[in-house]
């Protein structure tokens, strides 16, 4: 087997472990596209408020902070949204727990930014909490294959792999160079068999003195064929012609 050949077979199975990794990719981001969208459908009694009023102010986020401390007292807010992002979106706040203190049950918050009502939360990502955490789980698996650390480093060296077969394929794309030798060059226009295309017409041999095949009459030597007259046929009627 040549050097070729090996590259076209590590081209080959290496494209198909990597084909199973830009699925679960691309599918998973094709719905992080609309990732708020279908959260707030799926999770409409948290990520769907509605203003008192036309004009409504929202509350100061550091007032929503100091609600949700007293909330859950065993956790701090290390991550928060200083504003909704549209009228009718609650305000995020994500926790953490403070150092000695078990684990949260949740860890996203969401705040009515007009009355400071904290509507719910949910343990980020953990499927086992139901559809309510669908999206959050879509965005895990396509960041990390939902396995954390672990997933990250799968995900890079799927991507390294990726590089590399790249320029792999681009240098099979390239014809082999040609060999000295001319009995080991392709036949790119090599005749199949029972091919007639190229079947070459039927010569006819004129023996001199015999019968043209095209009057069946004698020939004269030396005489052409359109100079000499068609034999003579007897007609019912006495005629010659």
């Amino acid at each position: 087997m040549t050097v070729r050949q090996r590259f076209v077979v590590l081209h080959r199975y290496v494209g198909l472990v990597m084909a199973g990794f830009l699925i679960i990719a691309g599918l998973t981001g094709a719905l992080l596209v609309w990732y708020y969208e279908l959260d707030a459908l799926i999770n409409p009694q948290w990520l769907q408020v509605e203003p008192p009023a036309a004009h409504s102010e929202p509350l100061s986020p550091f007032a929503l902070r100091d609600r949700v401390d007293a909330a859950h007292p065993a956790a701090n807010v290390h991550w928060m949204m200083l504003a909704p992002p549209d009228a009718h979106s609650p305000v995020r706040f994500f926790l953490s727990p403070k150092p000695g203190a078990p684990a949260l049950p949740i860890d996203e918050v969401f705040v009515n930014p007009y009355t400071g009502q904290i509507l719910g939360g949910r343990l980020w990502g953990d499927l086992g909490q139901g559809l309510a955490n669908l999206m959050p789980f879509v965005y895990r698996l396509h960041h990390s294959l939902a396995l954390g650390t672990l997933g990250t480093w799968i995900f890079g060296i799927i991507a390294l792999l990726w590089t590399l077969d790249c320029f792999v394929g681009a240098w099979l794309t390239f014809p082999p160079p040609r060999r000295r030798d001319a009995r080991y060059r392709p036949r790119r226009f090599a005749k199949l068999p029972g091919d007639r295309r190229r079947r070459a017409r039927p010569r006819v041999r004129r023996r001199r003195g015999g019968r043209h095949p095209e009057l069946g009459a004698p020939r004269e030597p030396g005489v052409p064929p359109h100079n000499r007259s068609p034999p003579l046929v007897a007609t019912p009627g006495g005629r010659a012609r």
